[in-house]
Parts: C-alpha cells; sequence; structure tokens
C-alpha cells in the first residue's frame, strides 16, 4: 500500500474511533438519567469511566501527532499534544536510523550539537545496546572526531506520519550518514517500496 493511502486510512480509523469514544462519553450519562439510576454508586461509576474515556481519547491522540517544518537549516519538530517544539540543525545530524517499522517506527537522529533541544541526551553504553545496528557508523564517525560529543533523540510517536518526517530528513540534512534501516524506510516513505 502507498504511505499516503495508508496515512490517510489511519487518520480515518482515529477520526472513527475518537467519533465512538466521544458518542460513549455522550451516552453514558444520558443513559443514566433515563433509567433513574441516580444513586451514588451508579454516578461515581459514570463519572470515572467516563474519565477513563477521555483519557483514552487523549492518549490516542498524542500517540498519533505529529507536526514538522523545515526553515533555514532548521528541522523543527513536535511529537505529541503536550510536547514542546525540538529543534535540531540540519547540518549538524551526523548519524540516522529506523528501528522497527509500520506504526512501531522509531527514528534515531544523532547530532554533535544541542541547540534549544532539551529532548536530546548524551550517548551512552545503555544507548548503544538499545540499538547495536549503528556501533559500527558510530564508532567511525567518533574515530574521525575523537573530540566533539555526540547526542540523541528518539522520535517514538507520530503513528505513520513518521515516514514522512523521516522524508523531511532525508531531504534537509544532507551531511548524515544514513543506516541500511532508515534507507529502506525512506524508500518505503517515498514510494518507492510498497509494504
Amino acid at each position: 500500500m502507498n504511505i499516503y493511502q495508508a496515512i490517510k486510512k489511519e487518520k480515518s480509523h482515529l477520526k472513527i474511533l475518537i467519533i465512538t469514544m466521544v458518542i460513549i462519553l455522550i451516552i453514558l450519562p444520558i443513559v443514566l438519567m433515563i433509567t433513574g439510576l441516580t444513586t451514588m454508586f451508579y454516578i461515581s461509576y459514570v463519572i470515572f469511566i467516563d474519565l477513563l474515556i477521555a483519557i483514552a481519547i487523549i492518549i490516542k491522540m498524542n500517540s498519533y501527532r505529529v507536526e514538522y517544518r523545515c526553515l533555514n537549516n532548521r528541522l523543527i519538530f513536535k511529537v505529541g499534544i503536550f510536547a514542546k517544539e525540538h529543534l535540531i540543525i540540519c547540518d549538524k545530524v551526523t548519524l540516522v536510523h529506523t528501528n522497527k517499522s509500520d506504526y512501531d517506527l522509531e527514528i534515531v537522529l544523532i547530532t554533535s550539537v544541542i541547540f534549544k533541544n532539551k529532548g536530546l541526551r548524551p550517548i551512552d553504553n545503555n544507548f548503544l545496546k538499545r540499538y547495536p545496528q549503528i556501533l559500527e557508523e558510530y564508532t567511525d564517525i567518533k574515530q574521525q572526531n575523537k573530540k566533539r560529543d555526540y547526542y540523541f533523540q528518539v522520535i517514538k510517536r507520530g503513528g505513520l506520519k513518521k515516514y514522512l518526517l523521516l522524508d523531511s530528513i532525508y531531504k534537509n540534512c544532507v551531511k548524515a550518514i544514513y543506516t541500511d534501516e532508515s534507507i529502506q524506510n525512506i524508500k518505503i516513505a517515498r514510494g518507492q517500496l510498497i509494504v
């Protein structure tokens, strides 16, 4: 399936799910009033269920939200509803890796500069154990610049829209090294590989 069709299908499924949840959220108190079961137990039970439904809607919307733009060599993206915007300078991205695929796609960005981005963390042994596929490329980069520190950021939320973000990263971060897994996912994002 083409990635644009898949994103459109994902959006429609999310919209149907949210509309269904909102209808249930509205119907439960109405049914309670119609049946006349207005004891404290039933009222608190319906309030509790409505609260859980509202939390489920927020979590679902949060996990499929991604916004990004690239202006003047700066990639600005926001992943989730309540997250802050993150800024990455495109020329300073040294390595791009992807882990998993489809809805669970993780984009791993390694950069050499922290600039207005609290999401960037220094690379340590735990990170290299979690992503052993990038160890070889990272050691090559580190050999070239031994004194420079490198930082990483993992983008996990965003549903299938992360493919479009990955394509934008590929277009703008031209100095970066891309792993084989990321190249396969870029091909999916560009419609060259159909899954």
